[in-house]
């Protein structure tokens, strides 16, 4: 008789484990840690890359607007030098780039010639100094304008 109660019970299953939203059964804990070392990877991968094409320091820029006293010419260049690098006004590299101010007379508005540069460290050979562009600086609200392709007719930089 034993023989027989044996035959008609069913096997125990077990409890499936199973999340508790879906359903489905719930993944191991070695596909868990590979899918978190996976997503490092590549976030680490893509911050990486994010910094060497520049896009970190151009949204860093962004957030931390430069503080700069307008009033300083000094400042002023240093500021104009980014703003052509940022736009890509020009391929002539910054260090070949001369400014020259024009009607500062301590006003709300100066003009500043950008020319471009010639020595020996600067890969031109012309002789004179052409002007490839100029700002003009409202100094008391930092509003630039620039001139790049059409002289003397200014557009908003930024």
């Amino acid at each position: 008789m034993s023989q027989l109660s044996d035959k008609n019970q069913k096997p125990v299953e077990q409890e499936k484990i199973t999340s508790r939203s879906t359903g489905k059964p719930r993944r191991s804990m070695k596909r868990r840690i590979m899918q978190r070392v996976i997503f490092a990877l590549l976030f680490s991968a893509a911050v990486i890359g994010a910094q060497e094409m520049g896009w970190l320091n151009n949204i860093s820029r962004q957030w931390t607007k430069q503080k700069v006293n307008w009033m300083d010419n000094k400042q002023v260049t240093q500021y104009l030098r980014t703003v052509i690098t940022d736009n890509q006004l020009t391929q002539t590299p910054t260090n070949c780039l001369v400014f020259v101010i024009n009607n500062d007379n301590g006003g709300e508005i100066v003009n500043m010639q950008v020319r471009e540069q010639h020595n020996s460290s600067c890969s031109n050979t012309r002789t004179d100094f052409p002007v490839l562009f100029t700002f003009r600086v409202n100094r008391t609200d930092g509003n630039i304008q620039v001139d790049k392709g059409s002289p003397n007719h200014f557009y908003p930089i930024h």
